[in-house]
């Protein structure tokens, strides 16, 4: 009986060594972790993006979202995403306060941070600033345009409308004017449906769904019979509209062919955070990021034509894909 209970003690004593050793272990090898994550963002460079809408589905900003969560995955930075910025002062109230956090990288989603940005990096020498298309004069700030590829990729998508439309009465519908920044649609049109008549109207507004109809509406009325709907916010309403009165259409920033397969011919794909990624690259790179204007090509895949839609013969779809591989 005695050995009984002293073997039970000793077993009793074995469990609660064992238990302090596990509970000491597991404490240090959670101290391990805890100080290999402190210097793994110590060593993270601090990136931080400003954008001026609100972040919401299909909208401009969320495409910056989109960015900041890929730059994230793919490189060593931790990223934080500013909206809603309405002024130029409140622009520079947050690069002053991003600048005084350790942020070393500062990108502005659009061409309206060109000037704003130019002058804060003549302050902030050692911080790289970055922005959507414009120009760029210092040798820390660059601007990433994408121009000449969205140009061949609109101009594939006016070779698409030109096989569906059967007036030869075309129409684009743009948020603000933007003919002389984007003409590669205008410009396949005139390569590949001479004759045809087209049709321009700026909303006035990236949100207005309502306008954009309306102008949808009158467009239609006049014989239009191919709409191509530039605004990625009001993409929806339009493509709705034409949905219900059987007019084809191009979508824009994302395929749209889930709106409506059976009207969607194809849609422009504007792939933003691929431009955050080239950002990121250039900046890790052995030479760093270039200052001034850095051309985008067709090898990051900014731009890019989604699937045609089902009313395309095989025939058609090959022709379409011979433009595209020219580019290549």
């Amino acid at each position: 009986m005695l050995m009984f209970k002293q073997g039970r003690l000793i077993l009793a004593g074995a469990f609660v060594a064992a238990f302090t050793i596990i509970v000491m272990v597991s404490l240090k090898a959670e101290e391990i972790i805890n100080k290999e994550t402190d210097v793994r963002k110590e060593s993270q460079v601090k990136v931080c993006i400003l954008t001026a809408d609100a972040i919401e589905d299909q909208s401009w900003s969320s495409l910056a979202y989109k960015g900041m969560l890929q730059i994230e995955d793919q490189f060593p930075v931790e990223a934080e995403l500013v909206s809603e910025i309405r002024s130029e002062v409140q622009m520079r109230e947050i690069i002053d306060q991003a600048v005084q956090r350790g942020v070393k990288v500062i990108i502005g989603h659009g061409r309206e941070y060109a000037r704003p940005f130019d002058e804060a990096a003549a302050d902030y020498p050692d911080v790289q600033f970055a922005h959507l298309n414009g120009e760029a004069k210092r040798n820390n700030h660059t601007a990433y345009t994408y121009n000449q590829n969205s140009i061949e990729i609109e101009r594939i998508a006016a070779l698409a409308v030109s096989m569906k439309t059967k007036t030869n009465k075309i129409g684009l519908i743009d948020p603000v004017e933007d003919r002389l920044f984007h003409p590669g649609f205008e410009k396949g049109l005139k390569q590949f449906a001479p004759e045809a008549e087209f049709y321009y109207k700026v909303v006035g507004d990236w949100e207005d769904g309502t306008k954009a109809v309306q102008i949808a509406k009158e467009m239609i009325d006049g014989g239009v019979d191919v709409l191509y709907s530039r605004g990625n916010e009001f993409n929806r309403a339009v493509i709705n509209y034409a949905l219900k009165q059987g007019v084809y259409v191009i979508g824009y920033m994302d395929n749209q062919s889930y709106i409506g397969e059976e009207v969607v011919l194809t849609s422009i794909v504007n792939d933003i955070p691929q431009v955050y990624e080239a950002i990121m690259n250039d900046y890790f790179s052995k030479e760093g990021m270039p200052g001034g204007i850095a051309m985008l090509t067709n090898e990051e895949g900014v731009y890019s034509l989604a699937p045609l839609g089902p009313m395309y013969t095989e025939k058609e779809k090959q022709r379409i894909q011979a433009e595209i591989d020219k580019l290549n």
